[in-house]
């Protein structure tokens, strides 16, 4: 998907200046990329917030306009404010539609796993975006992942993974964990005390035996006296 955004470029710098330039409904950027020197831009921040709520998301394709030039580019790094609902920069990269670039890409789980409906584990998160490496036009907006049939200790990598055509991941040697399914830290701990505590009977019992054995011995001394004195 593509969109348009309308660009400035940027003279002044600096804090205050920043604040200045966000507060007249613009966002502090940079535009770097195939080879070319790095360029500070001023873009208008209601038109990029609307571009990042398409269904291509952070990967949507910039016709970024600066002038009477029209620069194809994708958003590389979006800062945003600590505590407000603001973007405070981003970091655009110019690219070329005919050569592949690297993305990160958002997966869906789908599906509950059998192991949470009959064995009572839990799905645990590990990584929710995967890097992949396609031509801009074929970036996916996300890709789907079945995990409906994962038990407890089942997990999924990033090479189970089937890609879109044209898709290849951003490398081949990523084998980094997606999903996994575990058992809840409290049935845990909750098994721990139970195995803790048989093993506490167990104790008391061997100790009780021990003192059996002992009054045994005690008793056959008075009768071993009694002999000795007919």
């Amino acid at each position: 998907m593509e969109v348009t955004l309308e660009a400035t470029s940027r003279e002044k710098t600096g804090s205050s200046e920043s604040r200045r330039v966000r507060s007249s409904g613009l966002i502090p950027a940079v535009m770097y990329g195939l080879g070319a020197e790095p360029q500070s831009l001023l873009i208008n921040a209601r038109e990029f917030n609307t571009a990042l709520k398409t269904e291509a998301g952070s990967n949507v394709i910039l016709n970024v306009n600066i002038g009477k030039d029209n620069v194809p580019a994708l958003a590389r790094e979006i800062q945003r404010h600590a505590y407000k609902d603001e973007i405070v920069h981003v970091d655009l990269i110019r690219i070329d539609l005919s050569q592949t670039v690297e993305a990160d890409v958002q997966v869906n789980l789908m599906g509950t796993p059998l192991g949470v409906k009959e064995e009572g584990g839990v799905v645990q998160t590990v990584n929710n975006t995967i890097s992949i490496s396609a031509l801009p036009t074929n970036i996916p907006s996300s890709i789907d992942v079945d995990i409906s049939e994962l038990n407890v200790g089942d997990n999924v990598t990033v090479a189970d993974i089937d890609l879109p055509e044209g898709v290849t991941l951003a490398s081949e040697d990523d084998e980094s964990i997606l999903v996994t399914i575990t058992i809840p830290r409290a049935a845990v701990e909750e098994e721990e005390v139970s195995d803790e505590e048989l093993e506490g009977e167990e104790g008391d019992e061997e100790a009780g035996e021990g003192e059996e054995d002992s009054g045994e011995g005690a008793s056959e001394e008075p009768e071993a006296a009694e002999e000795s004195g007919e």
